[in-house]
């Protein structure tokens, strides 16, 4: 069909005096997989959010089959068939599967909710995408990943004609990922639009028809996908030619630092490794396989068994507030829950971590809290109305680039890195790639967790492999393949 099923024309978002999107323009043709790019802050989330009903236009005009349509909440965009799956999920913890993918639209019979018929439909979309999950389970015994899967079928139980993806294989396995792909596929065989929201240039070129690229809130080109390359795409975004993605290793390795031995929890079990000074240790694995619990159990976010050591002397992180005294920080996976107060600013943010050494008998010392968060927005490039605005009106890559800055204020010897780059666009992984060496050279020790394989093989010195809890193996450089680290995730063996 050649039909535009959507219009968006010289859609305008102002915040104050300040441009969020200016004169963008969007088209969008029935079973069409449609990828829209940018870097973080360009607009993308935004122009989304207007067409789902989260944000009303200052200027500009939508059209739907030709008809224009007024578009001020969400319940306008489902009632014209408009689904969108959120970046950051929206999600009520203590319900159940079923409930949420449901909630505000439950069937009833005499008078009470349909329990039986909730769980059938709910299995039914849920076979459609090829996963399983109890409905009668609670959301919040989920991973990231599992949640962001279930947030994937709320959005086909809206039975719409337009799916928005947000960002959605950022938290996923490359199996899980392999799944949406193929659910985006049949969406477009039934004649459903889907505009994919994706920093990953493996996402676009799997499944989009047509990329179109925002920059600085305008359009800056578009193309279709089969006859536009990488180069091309981020010339676009970034408005110049990446050089190089990866740079070049500038560290120099010293000796150990830190030392873990079979450390253990109901999740991880026996995990010994060393650290040393200005080493980047990356960890890998499939999800599930402990990463993440391991670097929360050596943060003292969760408690464990087995010993520790620091500069030889055996410590124990009962807490976090341990852990930051003796030098740690932690960047956690989930920047929503774990790693900012969404309502408060830029500044309140970024100094949590530092609030007593910038404190004199509990009074602030503004020009010190002010000189730290100007210097890291400087420093990491975020793309803010200025350090008092408030971090949830940040695009998701800015939001962690603020948790980023929060780790780095203490001045911290050993810095856990959980998925550090996750929701970030091409143009900002390089930065923070430079960043992560640059502290890497000044004698920084840093553990990063990614499940993205060449991440970890562009940044790392040396690697560690972890499946079901454990430690399958360690890779020197020199050894390491996207192949050698796939066979140590998904067994006990050795590659």
């Amino acid at each position: 069909m050649n039909e535009h099923i959507l219009e968006m024309k010289n859609i305008s978002k102002r915040y104050g005096g300040i441009y969020a999107l200016k004169n963008a323009n969007l088209s969008l043709k029935a079973g069409e997989v449609l990828c829209l790019c940018g870097e973080n802050g360009a607009g993308k989330s935004t122009l989304m959010k207007i067409l789902a009903g989260a944000e009303t236009p200052s200027e500009g005009d939508i059209y739907m089959k030709g008809e224009k349509v007024s578009i001020t909440k969400p319940t306008d965009s489902f009632q014209l068939g408009i689904s969108m799956v959120h970046q950051e999920l929206i999600q009520i913890e203590e319900m159940t599967v079923a409930e949420n993918i449901y909630v505000g639209r439950y069937q009833t019979k005499c008078g009470l909710i349909d329990k039986k018929a909730l769980r059938s439909k709910t299995k039914a979309l849920m076979e459609q995408l090829g996963i399983y999950f109890e409905p009668d389970s609670l959301i919040k015994q989920y991973s990231v990943a599992h949640r962001q899967l279930i947030e994937i079928v709320k959005a086909l139980s809206h039975d719409a004609s337009i799916i928005i993806f947000d960002e959605p294989t950022a938290a996923l396995t490359l199996e899980e990922t392999n799944t949406l792909y193929k659910i985006v596929r049949k969406l477009k065989e039934k004649g459903i639009a889907v505009i994919l929201i994706s920093h990953r240039m493996e996402d676009i070129y799997a499944v989009g028809d047509r990329v179109v690229v925002l920059r600085d809130g305008e359009n800056s080109g578009e193309g279709l996908v089969a006859e536009t390359t990488v180069e091309d795409i981020v010339k676009m975004m970034v408005g110049r030619k990446m050089t190089q993605q990866f740079p070049e290793k500038t560290n120099k390795i010293g000796e150990t630092v830190f030392e873990v031995k079979n450390v253990s929890n109901r999740n991880i079990s026996n995990v010994s490794f060393t650290l040393r000074k200005g080493e980047v240790l990356g960890i890998a694995g499939l999800v599930g396989a402990g990463r993440t619990e391991l670097l929360r159990a050596i943060f003292g976010v969760d408690g464990c068994s087995g010993e520790m050591y620091l500069n030889g002397r055996r410590i124990e992180n009962e807490s976090p507030i341990a852990a930051l005294k003796k030098g740690f920080a932690f960047l956690p996976e989930d920047r929503k829950d774990q790693g900012l107060i969404q309502h408060q600013s830029i500044l309140q943010n970024t100094i949590l971590s530092v609030l007593k050494k910038i404190s004199h008998f509990s009074f602030i010392n503004r020009k010190k809290e002010n000189d730290i968060t100007d210097y890291y927005i400087d420093e990491l490039r975020i793309r803010s109305f200025g350090r008092n605005m408030q971090v949830q009106r940040l695009s998701g890559g800015n939001q962690q680039k603020v948790v980023l800055a929060k780790c780095l204020a203490p001045e911290p010897d050993i810095l856990l890195l959980d998925e550090p780059t996750r929701g970030v666009d091409v143009g900002a992984k390089a930065e923070i790639y430079k960043i992560i060496n640059t502290l890497a050279t000044k004698g920084l020790s840093i553990i990063v967790v990614s499940s993205e394989m060449t991440e970890l093989l562009g940044i790392s010195d040396r690697l560690i492999v972890m499946h079901e809890g454990h430690v399958s193996g360690e890779l020197g450089m020199e050894e390491a393949s996207e192949e050698t680290i796939m066979k140590l995730a998904i067994s006990h063996g050795t590659a």
